[in-house]
């Protein structure tokens, strides 16, 4: 019997520092999770779907992480955090930081 596919809601911060909120049977349930959160994770503001390892979906413009491993996605925002153009920035200027960036 062929094991059963687990997705995990990833909320990540600014540095790349990121907690796990949830186990969910389907995609669509993590993702309601993270609609119904409101300020729960204030410091943790960007959020994936993953498998185990793995982003399985994110939001718009950060599907260019999908497919990607949890520790990869960690690292890279890590590294644009330390930037110095990044200091300061809001969620939305961050998110365009790392749209250019790849």
């Amino acid at each position: 019997m062929a094991k059963k596919k687990h997705y995990k809601l990833i909320c990540m911060s600014f540095d790349g520092d990121y907690v796990t909120e949830g186990r969910f049977d389907m995609v669509g349930e993590a993702w309601a999770r993270s609609n119904d959160m409101g300020s729960r994770w204030y410091f943790y503001p960007f959020h994936f779907v993953s498998t185990e390892k793995t982003i399985k979906e994110a939001p718009t413009p950060l599907e260019i992480f999908q497919g990607m491993r949890i520790k990869t996605v960690s690292k890279i925002f890590n590294s644009y955090s330390k930037r110095d153009e990044a200091q300061g920035m809001d969620c939305d200027e961050f998110v365009n930081l790392l749209d250019r960036g790849f």
